[in-house]
């Protein structure tokens, strides 16, 4: 499931990236060090967590096609032993490395946004992670920061179903070896993705 909230955040954030090309087409770049991924995880129906993924690239090419990368063992859960049953029994990182985002945007919409302004943005984007894609149309707000540089964060809470990427045996495993009653299935997500050129 964290999966899930971490791969749907990074593809909301390069569609609308996207959008904003300006009329000099471009490959926009992720800057990975302006950027976070980040997802919520809710234990025994009251004890909640945030996670996150430290590796993440991928651009938006002069067509509009959306193609990022997330390092699923670069997971971050805050402690180690936890970083270690995400990456063994949720990504099954030896068989999936990364998960996948991808879609294709118009470039001509956004062309006049002004510096300094925001958009919302309606888009579709295709999340693969553990041999599963799925597609989730998403509202993002899509803010410019300079002529050459955007940044993408989520209109509203971005909820996430573990279930639609067939990891509920996963989840299952990892509740009993946590010993605890309940993780929940479906998750919050949230992220902010800069996008420079």
């Amino acid at each position: 499931m964290k999966n899930v909230n971490i791969f749907i955040g990074t593809v909301i954030t390069l569609a609308a990236s996207i959008i904003i090309s300006n009329s000099a087409l471009a490959d926009w770049t992720l800057d990975a060090g302006n950027s976070n991924l980040s997802y919520g995880t809710i234990k025994n129906g009251m004890i909640g967590e945030s996670n996150s993924f430290k590796t993440i690239s991928g651009s938006i090419d002069d067509s509009g096609h959306i193609n990022i990368d997330i390092d699923l063992a670069s997971v971050d859960t805050q402690l180690e032993l936890r970083d270690e049953r995400m990456r063994d029994i949720v990504f099954k990182v030896a068989g999936n490395p990364s998960a996948k985002l991808s879609g294709d945007m118009s470039l001509q919409a956004h062309n006049d946004q002004e510096v300094g302004t925001s958009r919302v943005i309606e888009a579709t984007i295709g999340v693969e992670l553990v041999g599963e894609k799925v597609d989730h149309d998403v509202m993002l707000v899509v803010t410019r920061l300079a002529e050459n540089k955007v940044m993408v964060t989520p209109h509203g809470v971005i909820f996430i179903d573990a279930d639609d990427y067939d990891l509920l045996d996963a989840l299952e495993e990892l509740r009993v070896l946590a010993g605890l009653d309940t993780i929940e299935s479906v998750v919050p997500m949230s992220f902010y993705l800069t996008f420079t050129k």
